[in-house]
Protein backbone atom coordinates (compact mmCIF):
# COMPACT_ATOMS: atom_id res chain seq x y z
CA UNK A 1 0.00 0.00 0.00
CA UNK A 2 1.40 3.41 -0.87
CA UNK A 3 0.40 6.44 1.15
CA UNK A 4 0.37 9.90 -0.34
CA UNK A 5 2.82 12.46 0.95
CA UNK A 6 1.01 15.23 2.79
CA UNK A 7 2.25 18.78 2.10
CA UNK A 8 0.62 21.38 4.31
CA UNK A 9 1.12 25.05 3.55
CA UNK A 10 -0.55 27.89 5.38
CA UNK A 11 -3.56 27.88 3.04
CA UNK A 12 -3.78 24.11 2.67
CA UNK A 13 -3.68 23.57 6.41
CA UNK A 14 -6.81 25.67 6.79
CA UNK A 15 -8.60 23.23 4.49
CA UNK A 16 -7.37 20.12 6.25
CA UNK A 17 -7.57 21.10 9.89
CA UNK A 18 -11.21 20.08 10.31
CA UNK A 19 -11.41 17.77 7.36
CA UNK A 20 -10.63 14.20 6.45
CA UNK A 21 -7.43 12.82 4.98
CA UNK A 22 -8.29 9.98 2.57
CA UNK A 23 -5.59 7.38 2.22
CA UNK A 24 -4.62 6.83 -1.42
CA UNK A 25 -4.22 3.15 -2.28
CA UNK A 26 -2.51 1.56 -5.25
CA UNK A 27 -3.46 -2.05 -5.87
CA UNK A 28 -0.02 -3.17 -6.92
CA UNK A 29 0.40 -6.91 -6.74
CA UNK A 30 2.20 -8.07 -3.62
CA UNK A 31 3.79 -11.45 -2.85
CA UNK A 32 1.78 -14.46 -3.91
CA UNK A 33 -0.19 -16.01 -1.08
CA UNK A 34 -3.14 -18.32 -0.84
CA UNK A 35 -5.67 -19.06 1.84
CA UNK A 36 -7.69 -22.18 2.63
CA UNK A 37 -11.32 -22.87 1.91
CA UNK A 38 -13.51 -21.82 -1.01
CA UNK A 39 -11.69 -19.08 -2.92
CA UNK A 40 -13.86 -17.20 -5.41
CA UNK A 41 -11.64 -14.15 -5.99
CA UNK A 42 -7.88 -13.65 -5.95
CA UNK A 43 -7.22 -11.11 -3.18
CA UNK A 44 -3.49 -11.75 -2.87
CA UNK A 45 -2.74 -8.48 -4.67
CA UNK A 46 -4.66 -6.27 -2.23
CA UNK A 47 -2.18 -4.17 -0.32
CA UNK A 48 -2.55 -4.30 3.45
CA UNK A 49 -1.76 -1.47 5.83
CA UNK A 50 1.23 -2.22 8.08
CA UNK A 51 2.41 1.11 9.48
CA UNK A 52 0.55 1.80 12.71
CA UNK A 53 2.93 4.32 14.26
CA UNK A 54 1.33 6.41 16.98
CA UNK A 55 3.15 9.58 15.98
CA UNK A 56 2.57 10.86 12.46
CA UNK A 57 5.26 13.53 12.28
CA UNK A 58 7.79 15.24 14.44
CA UNK A 59 10.46 17.72 13.42
CA UNK A 60 11.85 20.14 15.99
CA UNK A 61 12.74 23.05 13.75
CA UNK A 62 10.85 24.45 10.75
CA UNK A 63 11.46 27.88 9.18
CA UNK A 64 9.05 30.20 7.37
CA UNK A 65 9.61 31.33 3.82
CA UNK A 66 9.45 34.89 2.45
CA UNK A 67 5.65 34.80 2.62
CA UNK A 68 5.59 33.59 6.21
CA UNK A 69 4.45 30.11 5.24
CA UNK A 70 5.78 26.76 6.36
CA UNK A 71 5.50 23.60 4.28
CA UNK A 72 6.72 20.12 5.12
CA UNK A 73 6.33 16.58 3.85
CA UNK A 74 5.54 13.49 5.89
CA UNK A 75 4.08 10.03 5.57
CA UNK A 76 0.70 9.52 7.16
CA UNK A 77 0.68 6.31 9.27
CA UNK A 78 -1.80 3.79 8.00
CA UNK A 79 -3.95 3.53 11.11
CA UNK A 80 -7.58 4.44 10.47
CA UNK A 81 -8.11 6.80 13.33
CA UNK A 82 -8.45 10.38 14.49
CA UNK A 83 -5.23 12.40 14.75
CA UNK A 84 -4.48 15.43 16.87
CA UNK A 85 -2.28 18.06 15.23
CA UNK A 86 -0.23 20.26 17.55
CA UNK A 87 2.26 22.94 16.60
CA UNK A 88 4.28 25.62 18.36
CA UNK A 89 5.91 28.63 16.66
CA UNK A 90 8.67 30.94 17.91
CA UNK A 91 9.86 34.29 16.60
CA UNK A 92 13.34 35.73 16.93
CA UNK A 93 11.95 37.90 19.73
CA UNK A 94 10.81 34.70 21.51
CA UNK A 95 7.15 35.35 20.89
CA UNK A 96 5.30 32.04 21.12
CA UNK A 97 2.18 30.84 19.34
CA UNK A 98 0.49 27.45 19.47
CA UNK A 99 -2.29 25.67 17.60
CA UNK A 100 -4.12 22.41 18.05
CA UNK A 101 -6.51 20.76 15.57
CA UNK A 102 -7.62 17.30 14.58
CA UNK A 103 -7.99 15.28 11.42
CA UNK A 104 -9.09 11.78 10.48
CA UNK A 105 -7.47 9.18 8.24
CA UNK A 106 -10.07 6.97 6.59
CA UNK A 107 -11.05 5.21 3.37
CA UNK A 108 -14.37 4.70 1.58
CA UNK A 109 -14.24 1.08 2.68
CA UNK A 110 -12.25 0.05 5.76
CA UNK A 111 -11.21 -3.30 7.23
CA UNK A 112 -10.62 -3.27 10.99
CA UNK A 113 -9.50 -6.63 12.46
CA UNK A 114 -10.24 -7.22 16.13
CA UNK A 115 -7.02 -9.05 16.95
CA UNK A 116 -5.92 -10.12 20.44
CA UNK A 117 -2.56 -9.08 21.87
CA UNK A 118 -1.24 -12.64 21.52
CA UNK A 119 -2.24 -16.23 20.87
CA UNK A 120 -1.54 -19.21 23.11
CA UNK A 121 -0.78 -22.71 21.90
CA UNK A 122 -3.74 -25.09 21.95
CA UNK A 123 -6.42 -22.39 22.27
CA UNK A 124 -9.48 -22.24 20.05
CA UNK A 125 -10.55 -18.71 19.20
CA UNK A 126 -12.85 -16.78 16.89
CA UNK A 127 -10.93 -14.12 14.96
CA UNK A 128 -13.21 -11.25 13.92
CA UNK A 129 -12.96 -8.25 11.63
CA UNK A 130 -15.24 -5.29 10.95
CA UNK A 131 -15.88 -3.85 7.48
CA UNK A 132 -17.15 -0.28 7.37
CA UNK A 133 -18.49 1.64 4.38
CA UNK A 134 -18.26 5.43 4.15
CA UNK A 135 -19.21 5.54 0.48
CA UNK A 136 -22.53 6.90 -0.80
CA UNK A 137 -23.58 3.48 -2.09
CA UNK A 138 -23.96 -0.02 -0.65
CA UNK A 139 -20.95 -2.25 -1.12
CA UNK A 140 -20.50 -6.00 -1.52
CA UNK A 141 -17.42 -8.08 -2.15
CA UNK A 142 -15.11 -10.65 -0.60
CA UNK A 143 -12.87 -10.59 2.45
CA UNK A 144 -10.04 -13.05 3.13
CA UNK A 145 -7.84 -13.92 6.09
CA UNK A 146 -4.24 -14.92 5.33
CA UNK A 147 -1.95 -16.45 7.97
CA UNK A 148 1.86 -16.69 7.70
CA UNK A 149 4.63 -18.01 9.91
CA UNK A 150 6.20 -14.72 11.07
CA UNK A 151 9.73 -16.10 10.85
CA UNK A 152 9.63 -17.77 7.44
CA UNK A 153 6.54 -16.02 5.96
CA UNK A 154 5.20 -19.33 4.67
CA UNK A 155 1.40 -19.81 4.67
CA UNK A 156 0.11 -21.66 7.75
CA UNK A 157 -3.68 -21.58 7.28
CA UNK A 158 -3.87 -25.36 7.43
CA UNK A 159 -1.92 -25.44 10.70
CA UNK A 160 -4.56 -23.14 12.19
CA UNK A 161 -7.36 -25.30 10.78
CA UNK A 162 -8.72 -22.28 8.95
CA UNK A 163 -11.74 -23.09 6.78
CA UNK A 164 -13.49 -20.65 4.45
CA UNK A 165 -10.62 -18.20 4.56
CA UNK A 166 -12.47 -16.06 2.00
CA UNK A 167 -15.98 -14.92 2.85
CA UNK A 168 -18.49 -12.72 0.98
CA UNK A 169 -19.88 -9.60 2.64
CA UNK A 170 -22.45 -6.87 2.03
CA UNK A 171 -22.52 -3.56 3.82
CA UNK A 172 -24.91 -0.64 3.47
CA UNK A 173 -23.64 2.91 3.10
CA UNK A 174 -22.57 4.45 6.40
CA UNK A 175 -22.85 1.12 8.22
CA UNK A 176 -20.63 -1.77 9.27
CA UNK A 177 -20.70 -5.54 9.16
CA UNK A 178 -18.56 -8.17 10.85
CA UNK A 179 -16.94 -11.41 9.73
CA UNK A 180 -15.40 -14.19 11.79
CA UNK A 181 -13.05 -17.14 11.38
CA UNK A 182 -12.57 -20.05 13.80
CA UNK A 183 -8.92 -20.85 14.52
CA UNK A 184 -7.12 -23.54 16.48
CA UNK A 185 -3.71 -22.29 17.61
CA UNK A 186 -1.06 -24.89 16.69
CA UNK A 187 2.03 -25.95 18.58
CA UNK A 188 5.52 -25.22 17.35
CA UNK A 189 4.96 -21.81 15.71
CA UNK A 190 6.49 -18.89 17.64
CA UNK A 191 4.63 -16.06 15.92
CA UNK A 192 2.03 -15.56 13.21
CA UNK A 193 1.49 -12.72 10.76
CA UNK A 194 -2.16 -12.18 9.91
CA UNK A 195 -3.40 -10.27 6.90
CA UNK A 196 -7.09 -9.39 6.48
CA UNK A 197 -7.94 -7.92 3.06
CA UNK A 198 -11.21 -7.06 1.33
CA UNK A 199 -12.29 -5.78 -2.07
CA UNK A 200 -15.62 -4.38 -3.19
CA UNK A 201 -15.71 -2.99 -6.72
CA UNK A 202 -13.14 -0.21 -7.03
CA UNK A 203 -12.47 -0.10 -3.28
CA UNK A 204 -10.08 -2.28 -1.29
CA UNK A 205 -8.44 -2.26 2.09
CA UNK A 206 -6.49 -4.54 4.39
CA UNK A 207 -4.50 -4.70 7.57
CA UNK A 208 -1.45 -6.77 8.44
CA UNK A 209 0.27 -7.29 11.78
CA UNK A 210 2.21 -9.90 13.73
CA UNK A 211 1.18 -11.63 16.94
CA UNK A 212 3.34 -13.78 19.23
CA UNK A 213 2.15 -17.27 20.04
CA UNK A 214 2.88 -17.95 23.67
CA UNK A 215 3.69 -21.48 24.67
CA UNK A 216 1.78 -23.37 27.32
CA UNK A 217 4.90 -25.35 28.05
CA UNK A 218 7.94 -24.70 30.22
CA UNK A 219 11.50 -25.37 29.15
CA UNK A 220 13.13 -27.79 31.58
CA UNK A 221 16.83 -28.47 31.22
CA UNK A 222 18.14 -31.75 32.57
CA UNK A 223 21.89 -32.10 32.67
CA UNK A 224 24.32 -34.86 33.55
CA UNK A 225 27.91 -33.93 34.31
CA UNK A 226 30.48 -36.32 32.88
CA UNK A 227 33.64 -35.91 34.99
CA UNK A 228 36.45 -38.15 33.83
CA UNK A 229 39.88 -38.12 35.45
CA UNK A 230 43.02 -38.68 33.42
CA UNK A 231 43.85 -42.21 32.29
CA UNK A 232 40.46 -43.64 33.28
CA UNK A 233 37.27 -44.98 31.71
CA UNK A 234 33.75 -44.38 33.02
CA UNK A 235 30.22 -45.20 31.89
CA UNK A 236 27.25 -42.85 32.35
CA UNK A 237 23.51 -43.48 32.06
CA UNK A 238 21.13 -40.56 31.58
CA UNK A 239 18.21 -42.10 33.48
CA UNK A 240 15.82 -39.17 32.97
CA UNK A 241 16.35 -39.22 29.23
CA UNK A 242 16.09 -43.00 29.18
CA UNK A 243 12.72 -42.89 30.96
CA UNK A 244 11.35 -39.86 29.09
CA UNK A 245 9.30 -42.13 26.82
CA UNK A 246 6.94 -42.80 29.71
CA UNK A 247 5.62 -39.23 29.56
CA UNK A 248 2.63 -38.37 27.36
CA UNK A 249 3.27 -34.60 27.45
CA UNK A 250 7.03 -34.19 27.16
CA UNK A 251 8.37 -32.78 23.91
CA UNK A 252 12.11 -32.85 23.34
CA UNK A 253 13.75 -29.58 22.32
CA UNK A 254 17.38 -30.58 21.81
CA UNK A 255 20.09 -32.90 23.11
CA UNK A 256 23.58 -31.52 23.50
CA UNK A 257 26.82 -33.28 24.41
CA UNK A 258 29.58 -30.90 25.41
CA UNK A 259 33.19 -31.89 25.81
CA UNK A 260 36.19 -29.70 26.36
CA UNK A 261 39.64 -30.36 27.69
CA UNK A 262 39.99 -26.67 28.58
CA UNK A 263 37.29 -25.14 30.84
CA UNK A 264 38.29 -21.68 29.58
CA UNK A 265 36.12 -22.43 26.54
CA UNK A 266 33.03 -21.93 28.72
CA UNK A 267 34.26 -18.44 29.57
CA UNK A 268 34.67 -17.71 25.84
CA UNK A 269 31.10 -18.86 25.19
CA UNK A 270 29.83 -16.43 27.85
CA UNK A 271 31.47 -13.37 26.30
CA UNK A 272 28.80 -12.75 23.60
CA UNK A 273 26.16 -12.63 26.35
CA UNK A 274 28.20 -10.05 28.25
CA UNK A 275 28.67 -8.04 25.07
CA UNK A 276 24.94 -7.96 24.25
CA UNK A 277 23.68 -6.43 27.51
CA UNK A 278 20.76 -4.26 26.39
CA UNK A 279 20.91 -1.40 28.91
CA UNK A 280 23.03 1.72 29.03
CA UNK A 281 23.71 1.78 32.75
CA UNK A 282 27.36 2.26 33.67
CA UNK A 283 27.60 -1.19 35.20
CA UNK A 284 26.72 -2.84 31.89
CA UNK A 285 28.75 -0.40 29.81
CA UNK A 286 31.77 -1.47 31.85
CA UNK A 287 30.81 -5.13 31.43
CA UNK A 288 30.97 -4.62 27.66
CA UNK A 289 34.37 -2.95 28.09
CA UNK A 290 35.49 -5.88 30.26
CA UNK A 291 34.29 -8.51 27.79
CA UNK A 292 35.93 -6.71 24.85
CA UNK A 293 39.21 -6.51 26.73
CA UNK A 294 39.10 -10.25 27.47
CA UNK A 295 38.15 -11.07 23.88
CA UNK A 296 40.97 -8.92 22.48
CA UNK A 297 43.44 -10.53 24.87
CA UNK A 298 42.33 -14.04 23.86
CA UNK A 299 42.34 -13.27 20.14
CA UNK A 300 45.80 -11.67 20.26
CA UNK A 301 47.39 -14.21 22.61
CA UNK A 302 47.96 -16.75 19.86
CA UNK A 303 47.68 -16.30 16.06
CA UNK A 304 46.21 -19.79 15.75
CA UNK A 305 43.22 -18.78 17.89
CA UNK A 306 42.41 -15.86 15.61
CA UNK A 307 42.70 -18.11 12.55
CA UNK A 308 40.11 -20.46 14.05
CA UNK A 309 37.67 -17.60 14.63
CA UNK A 310 38.28 -16.30 11.10
CA UNK A 311 37.49 -19.71 9.63
CA UNK A 312 34.22 -19.84 11.59
CA UNK A 313 33.27 -16.35 10.46
CA UNK A 314 33.83 -17.21 6.79
CA UNK A 315 31.77 -20.39 6.75
CA UNK A 316 28.88 -20.57 4.22
CA UNK A 317 25.79 -18.52 5.07
CA UNK A 318 27.67 -16.58 7.74
CA UNK A 319 26.06 -13.36 6.46
CA UNK A 320 22.58 -14.75 7.09
CA UNK A 321 22.86 -15.05 10.85
CA UNK A 322 19.91 -12.79 11.53
CA UNK A 323 16.56 -14.42 10.95
CA UNK A 324 13.38 -12.44 10.29
CA UNK A 325 12.56 -12.91 13.95
CA UNK A 326 15.81 -11.36 15.12
CA UNK A 327 15.33 -8.39 12.80
CA UNK A 328 11.90 -7.66 14.26
CA UNK A 329 13.03 -6.21 17.60
CA UNK A 330 9.54 -5.61 18.99
CA UNK A 331 8.43 -9.18 18.31
CA UNK A 332 11.76 -10.50 19.53
CA UNK A 333 11.35 -8.74 22.87
CA UNK A 334 7.86 -10.18 23.41
CA UNK A 335 8.90 -13.71 22.50
CA UNK A 336 12.03 -13.62 24.64
CA UNK A 337 9.94 -12.75 27.68
CA UNK A 338 7.69 -15.77 27.20
CA UNK A 339 9.87 -18.31 25.35
CA UNK A 340 13.50 -17.39 26.04
CA UNK A 341 14.82 -20.42 24.18
CA UNK A 342 13.42 -19.44 20.76
CA UNK A 343 16.67 -17.74 19.75
CA UNK A 344 18.91 -20.67 20.64
CA UNK A 345 21.43 -21.39 17.91
CA UNK A 346 19.96 -23.95 15.53
CA UNK A 347 23.23 -25.82 15.26
CA UNK A 348 26.83 -25.69 16.34
CA UNK A 349 28.00 -23.84 13.23
CA UNK A 350 25.62 -20.93 13.89
CA UNK A 351 26.89 -20.69 17.46
CA UNK A 352 30.48 -20.62 16.23
CA UNK A 353 29.66 -17.87 13.74
CA UNK A 354 28.18 -15.68 16.48
CA UNK A 355 31.30 -16.12 18.60
CA UNK A 356 33.52 -15.39 15.60
CA UNK A 357 31.71 -12.05 15.10
CA UNK A 358 32.57 -11.11 18.68
CA UNK A 359 36.24 -11.92 18.05
CA UNK A 360 36.48 -9.84 14.90
CA UNK A 361 39.40 -7.53 15.71
CA UNK A 362 37.90 -4.48 13.94
CA UNK A 363 34.57 -4.96 15.70
CA UNK A 364 36.30 -5.41 19.07
CA UNK A 365 38.26 -2.20 18.63
CA UNK A 366 35.08 -0.30 17.77
CA UNK A 367 33.13 -1.71 20.72
CA UNK A 368 36.05 -1.16 23.08
CA UNK A 369 36.43 2.49 22.11
CA UNK A 370 32.67 3.04 22.30
CA UNK A 371 32.45 1.65 25.85
CA UNK A 372 35.56 3.57 26.95
CA UNK A 373 34.17 6.84 25.58
CA UNK A 374 30.86 6.33 27.38
CA UNK A 375 32.60 5.57 30.68
CA UNK A 376 34.69 8.72 30.35
CA UNK A 377 31.64 10.80 29.52
CA UNK A 378 29.54 9.37 32.36
CA UNK A 379 32.15 9.77 35.10
CA UNK A 380 31.14 12.69 37.27
CA UNK A 381 33.53 15.45 38.44
CA UNK A 382 33.77 13.69 41.82
CA UNK A 383 35.30 10.64 40.11
CA UNK A 384 32.22 8.48 40.68
CA UNK A 385 29.84 6.79 38.28
CA UNK A 386 26.06 6.84 38.77
CA UNK A 387 23.84 3.90 37.84
CA UNK A 388 22.54 5.79 34.80
CA UNK A 389 23.68 9.15 33.41
CA UNK A 390 21.91 11.98 35.23
CA UNK A 391 21.48 10.07 38.48
CA UNK A 392 23.42 10.68 41.68
CA UNK A 393 26.86 9.21 42.36
CA UNK A 394 26.88 5.54 43.34
CA UNK A 395 29.51 4.21 45.72
CA UNK A 396 28.72 0.60 44.78
CA UNK A 397 28.85 1.13 40.99
CA UNK A 398 32.11 3.03 41.31
CA UNK A 399 33.70 0.28 43.42
CA UNK A 400 32.41 -2.33 40.97
CA UNK A 401 34.12 -0.56 38.06
CA UNK A 402 37.33 -0.02 40.06
CA UNK A 403 37.30 -3.73 40.92
CA UNK A 404 36.82 -4.61 37.25
CA UNK A 405 39.75 -2.49 36.15
CA UNK A 406 41.79 -4.13 38.89
CA UNK A 407 40.86 -7.59 37.61
CA UNK A 408 41.96 -6.75 34.07
CA UNK A 409 45.27 -5.48 35.41
CA UNK A 410 45.74 -8.40 37.82
CA UNK A 411 45.10 -10.94 35.04
CA UNK A 412 47.54 -9.10 32.73
CA UNK A 413 44.70 -8.68 30.24
CA UNK A 414 45.18 -4.94 30.05
CA UNK A 415 47.90 -2.75 31.47
CA UNK A 416 45.70 -0.17 33.16
CA UNK A 417 48.58 2.12 34.02
CA UNK A 418 49.85 2.33 30.42
CA UNK A 419 46.58 3.74 29.05
CA UNK A 420 46.43 7.39 30.05
CA UNK A 421 42.64 7.70 29.62
CA UNK A 422 41.91 4.59 31.67
CA UNK A 423 44.46 5.34 34.37
CA UNK A 424 43.06 8.85 34.82
CA UNK A 425 39.55 7.40 35.30
CA UNK A 426 40.83 4.82 37.79
CA UNK A 427 42.76 7.37 39.86
CA UNK A 428 39.74 9.66 40.12
CA UNK A 429 37.46 6.74 41.02
CA UNK A 430 39.86 5.46 43.69
CA UNK A 431 40.00 8.95 45.18
CA UNK A 432 36.18 8.92 45.33
CA UNK A 433 35.91 5.56 47.11
CA UNK A 434 38.63 6.70 49.56
CA UNK A 435 36.46 9.70 50.38
CA UNK A 436 33.42 7.44 50.85
CA UNK A 437 35.16 5.07 53.26
CA UNK A 438 36.33 8.06 55.30
CA UNK A 439 32.77 9.45 55.43
CA UNK A 440 31.57 6.01 56.49
CA UNK A 441 34.17 5.83 59.29
CA UNK A 442 33.37 9.35 60.52
CA UNK A 443 29.66 8.55 60.52
CA UNK A 444 30.24 5.45 62.70
CA UNK A 445 32.48 7.45 64.98
CA UNK A 446 29.86 10.17 65.37
CA UNK A 447 26.66 8.14 65.62
CA UNK A 448 27.76 4.64 66.63
CA UNK A 449 30.44 2.73 68.46
CA UNK A 450 33.82 1.86 66.99
CA UNK A 451 34.02 -1.17 69.32
CA UNK A 452 31.14 -3.01 67.62
CA UNK A 453 31.10 -5.02 64.37
CA UNK A 454 30.71 -2.28 61.74
CA UNK A 455 32.07 -4.29 58.83
CA UNK A 456 29.34 -4.45 56.16
CA UNK A 457 29.52 -5.57 52.56
CA UNK A 458 30.36 -2.11 51.24
CA UNK A 459 33.35 -1.92 53.58
CA UNK A 460 34.51 -5.45 52.67
CA UNK A 461 34.03 -4.64 49.00
CA UNK A 462 36.07 -1.46 49.44
CA UNK A 463 39.02 -3.36 50.95
CA UNK A 464 38.90 -5.84 48.07
CA UNK A 465 38.59 -3.24 45.28
CA UNK A 466 41.17 -0.92 46.86
CA UNK A 467 43.68 -3.75 47.26
CA UNK A 468 44.24 -3.84 43.48
CA UNK A 469 45.72 -0.32 43.55
CA UNK A 470 48.09 -0.18 46.50
CA UNK A 471 50.39 2.02 44.42
CA UNK A 472 47.84 4.84 44.61
CA UNK A 473 48.65 6.51 47.92
CA UNK A 474 45.92 6.50 50.55
CA UNK A 475 45.48 10.01 52.05
CA UNK A 476 46.65 10.29 55.66
CA UNK A 477 43.19 10.97 57.11
CA UNK A 478 41.69 8.11 55.08
CA UNK A 479 44.43 5.73 56.23
CA UNK A 480 42.93 5.83 59.73
CA UNK A 481 39.60 4.59 58.34
CA UNK A 482 41.29 1.91 56.22
CA UNK A 483 43.30 0.64 59.21
CA UNK A 484 40.11 0.51 61.28
CA UNK A 485 38.25 -1.64 58.77
CA UNK A 486 41.30 -3.86 58.24
CA UNK A 487 41.21 -4.45 61.99
CA UNK A 488 37.48 -5.14 61.80
CA UNK A 489 38.16 -7.74 59.09
CA UNK A 490 40.74 -9.45 61.31
CA UNK A 491 38.29 -9.55 64.23
CA UNK A 492 34.93 -10.43 62.67
CA UNK A 493 35.67 -12.53 59.54
CA UNK A 494 34.24 -15.69 61.08
CA UNK A 495 30.71 -14.22 61.26
CA UNK A 496 30.62 -13.26 57.57
CA UNK A 497 29.16 -15.17 54.64
CA UNK A 498 31.24 -17.15 52.16
CA UNK A 499 31.36 -14.17 49.80
CA UNK A 500 32.32 -11.84 52.64
CA UNK A 501 35.10 -14.17 53.77
CA UNK A 502 36.42 -14.29 50.21
CA UNK A 503 36.48 -10.48 50.02
CA UNK A 504 38.20 -10.23 53.40
CA UNK A 505 40.80 -12.90 52.63
CA UNK A 506 41.83 -11.31 49.33
CA UNK A 507 41.72 -7.76 50.68
CA UNK A 508 43.86 -8.56 53.72
CA UNK A 509 46.28 -10.68 51.67
CA UNK A 510 46.97 -7.85 49.24
CA UNK A 511 47.30 -5.41 52.14
CA UNK A 512 50.06 -7.79 53.33
CA UNK A 513 48.11 -9.17 56.30
CA UNK A 514 49.00 -12.88 56.10
CA UNK A 515 47.62 -14.53 59.25
CA UNK A 516 43.85 -14.09 58.84
CA UNK A 517 43.76 -14.96 55.10
CA UNK A 518 45.42 -18.31 55.85
CA UNK A 519 42.91 -18.94 58.65
CA UNK A 520 40.04 -18.22 56.27
CA UNK A 521 41.38 -20.64 53.65
CA UNK A 522 41.83 -23.35 56.30
CA UNK A 523 38.31 -22.77 57.60
CA UNK A 524 36.85 -22.93 54.10
CA UNK A 525 38.62 -26.23 53.38
CA UNK A 526 37.23 -27.73 56.59
CA UNK A 527 33.64 -26.76 55.71
CA UNK A 528 33.81 -27.73 52.04
CA UNK A 529 31.84 -30.61 50.53
CA UNK A 530 33.49 -32.95 48.04
CA UNK A 531 32.00 -35.14 45.34
CA UNK A 532 33.53 -36.78 42.28
CA UNK A 533 30.67 -35.51 40.14
CA UNK A 534 30.18 -32.03 41.61
CA UNK A 535 33.70 -31.27 42.75
CA UNK A 536 34.23 -28.99 45.76
CA UNK A 537 31.59 -26.58 47.03
CA UNK A 538 29.91 -25.24 50.16
CA UNK A 539 26.45 -26.01 51.44
CA UNK A 540 25.95 -22.39 52.52
CA UNK A 541 26.45 -21.18 48.93
CA UNK A 542 22.74 -20.69 48.20
CA UNK A 543 21.23 -18.24 45.75
CA UNK A 544 19.29 -15.20 46.94
CA UNK A 545 18.48 -11.67 45.82
CA UNK A 546 21.58 -9.70 46.84
CA UNK A 547 24.74 -9.32 44.76
CA UNK A 548 26.80 -10.97 47.50
CA UNK A 549 24.55 -14.05 47.55
CA UNK A 550 25.03 -15.20 43.94
CA UNK A 551 26.41 -18.79 43.92
CA UNK A 552 28.51 -18.57 40.75
CA UNK A 553 30.07 -15.25 41.75
CA UNK A 554 30.79 -16.61 45.24
CA UNK A 555 32.45 -19.76 43.87
CA UNK A 556 34.52 -17.67 41.43
CA UNK A 557 35.66 -15.35 44.22
CA UNK A 558 36.72 -18.29 46.39
CA UNK A 559 38.63 -19.81 43.47
CA UNK A 560 40.49 -16.49 43.24
CA UNK A 561 41.24 -16.66 46.97
CA UNK A 562 42.53 -20.25 46.83
CA UNK A 563 44.66 -19.33 43.82
CA UNK A 564 46.19 -16.10 45.13
CA UNK A 565 46.59 -17.05 48.77
CA UNK A 566 47.02 -20.83 49.03
CA UNK A 567 48.18 -21.77 45.51
CA UNK A 568 46.09 -24.89 46.06
CA UNK A 569 45.76 -26.34 42.54
CA UNK A 570 43.90 -29.59 43.47
CA UNK A 571 41.22 -27.63 45.35
CA UNK A 572 40.96 -25.11 42.54
CA UNK A 573 40.39 -27.90 40.00
CA UNK A 574 37.62 -29.34 42.18
CA UNK A 575 35.99 -25.94 42.56
CA UNK A 576 36.08 -25.43 38.79
CA UNK A 577 34.29 -28.76 38.41
CA UNK A 578 31.40 -27.33 40.44
CA UNK A 579 31.29 -24.30 38.13
CA UNK A 580 31.10 -26.57 35.07
CA UNK A 581 28.33 -28.72 36.57
CA UNK A 582 26.04 -27.42 39.31
CA UNK A 583 27.13 -23.82 38.77
CA UNK A 584 25.79 -23.84 35.19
Amino acid sequence: MSVSDAVLSKSEYGQAQNGVVDLVVSDELGPEASGSGDITEDLSGVQARTNFAETAFFFPELRTDADGEVSFVFKVPEALTKWKFRAIALTKAFQIGTTENSTVTQKPMMVLPNAPRFFREGDKITFTAKITSLDETDQSGNCQLFLFDAITMTPVEQDFKLSKAQQPFSVKKGESTSLSWDLTIPFGISAVTYRVVARAGDFSDGEESTLPILTNRMLVTESLPLPVSGNSTKSFVFEKLKNSGNSDTIKHHKLTLEYTSNPAWYAVQALPYMMEYPYECNEQIFTRFYANSLASHIANSNPRIQRVFDSWKNTPNSEALLSNLEKNQELKAVLLQETPWVLDAKDESASKQRISLLFDLNNMAKQYNSALTKLQKNQSPSGAWPWFPGMGDSWWVTQYIVEGFGHLDHLSVKSIRQDGHVWNMVQRAVQYIDEQILKDYNNIKKHGSLNLDNLGYMEMHYLYARSFFRDIKIPTDTQVAVDYFLGQADSYWLSKSLYGQGLIALGLHRFEKRVTPNKIIASLKEKALHNEELGMWWKANNASWFWYQAPVETQSLLIEAFNDIAKDTPSIDEMRTWLRTAGR
